[in-house]
């Protein structure tokens, strides 16, 4: 997967969470991290990378459920 996608997932992981403070405090990283790796000036590390598409996976389960029930 590219960069540039990994980028967008981890943002859209801050959107949900409710900002990039409350994603830094969820994945347990500095913001200064954080910064990093939403800029693009250092690499998203694989894990990282998944818990944010857990973030996002769980929101979208979430939306269905509500849809459904």
């Amino acid at each position: 997967m590219d960069a540039g996608t990994r980028r967008k997932t981890l943002a859209k992981a801050a959107e949900i969470s409710g900002g990039t403070q409350a994603l830094r405090r969820r994945l347990h990283v500095s913001a200064a991290l954080l910064t990093l790796w939403l800029s693009g000036a250092q690499p998203l590390p694989t894990d990282v990378f998944l818990k944010a598409v857990d973030i996002v996976e769980e929101k979208a389960v979430d939306s269905l459920k509500k849809d459904v029930g």
